[in-house]
């Protein structure tokens, strides 16, 4: 009979929207991760886990031992890091401390998509993030999701204002997977045996087109829901006018036109593979976020028109 492995869990990013479901799901498993924040964010993380805070600072010699002293009996560790200018070295900064803490299993959050040599930059840093995990760590494995579901709940602003969803990404088709399925692959990863550089590539269950999903989120809150093809200019103003810093805007302009280009309609089987179970539908999603959308405020006569 195999031993249990010893050691905990230790989850980054565990107080964004991946994490919150990663904790809740290990929960579920009789597991108790540690979660490992920013200083002063120990309060906001979710459900059953420890804390833990720690600094990454500059990214050199001392933030990584100071890291590397918070995964002290992290026997697996999740390695999500929050949307940065430059992920990649955050993510290098925590894969020296896991390999410095002795950390047997780290499993990356990545993007489909993933090149070190890529021209968009969240493909390349995961790219270049997912080489500097294969020279430090052997025990090792990458997910690499599709677009999450869960960002439909970033339209709210625009379903609010113009009753439409508003992207510029034509007659993209995109399969988003939710957060609750690539929470559950993670979870799989990070209870069995260390990974030994496996990469998985996760979808949803189908390819669905901009369109679609606002007639899905229509037939949900029963309110009407039109999708808009806009302008890289028009998308990029909406993104700033909300507050969207402007490398930031300039990354998801990237990343439409890697869908408008049709690189996001891949669907694979890996998450039943991994779960055991069929990846959520869209649907279920904008079945959950109907309340809130049938809360918002009716669009102007002017604007709804535009």
């Amino acid at each position: 009979m195999t031993a249990a492995p010893t050691g905990r869990i230790t989850v980054t990013g565990a107080t964004g929207t991946l994490g919150t479901a990663l904790v809740r799901e290990l929960a579920g498993r009789g597991h108790r991760p540690l979660a490992l924040v920013r200083p002063g964010r120990g309060g906001a993380v979710a459900g059953p886990a420890d804390p833990v805070e720690a600094d990454l600072g500059d990214g050199g010699p001392e933030a990584v031992r100071r890291l590397a002293g918070a995964l002290n009996g992290t026997r697996a560790l999740f390695l999500l890091t929050p949307f940065h200018p430059r992920q990649d070295l955050l993510q290098r900064t925590v894969i020296e401390a896991a390999a410095a803490a002795g950390v047997a299993h780290v499993v990356k959050l990545s993007a489909l998509g993933a090149d070190p040599d890529s021209p968009v930059l969240v493909h390349r840093q995961h790219g270049l993030a997912e080489q500097a995990l294969a020279d430090r760590c052997p025990g090792r494995t990458v997910l690499r999701p599709n677009a999450f579901t869960q960002n439909a709940a970033q339209w709210l602003g625009t379903i609010a204002s113009r009753g439409a969803v508003l992207l510029p990404v034509g007659r993209a088709r995109v399969s988003m997977v939710d957060v609750r399925d690539i929470a559950s692959a993670a979870a799989t990863l990070l209870t069995g045996p260390p990974g030994r550089g496996e990469v998985h590539e996760l979808t949803g269950p189908r390819a669905l087109g901009y369109a679609e999903a606002a007639e899905e989120l229509t037939a949900a809150s029963g309110r009407e829901i039109r999708y808009l093809d806009v302008s890289e200019d028009e998308a990029r103003r909406a993104m700033l006018g909300a507050g969207v810093p402007a490398w930031a805007a300039a990354a998801r302009l990237q990343l439409y036109a890697t869908y408008a280009a049709g690189e996001a309609e891949t669907v694979t089987g890996t998450l039943r593979e991994l779960t055991g179970r069929p990846p959520r539908p869209f649907g279920e999603f904008a079945r959950s976020l109907a309340e809130r959308i049938r809360a918002l405020p009716a669009p102007g006569a002017a604007e709804a028109a535009r």
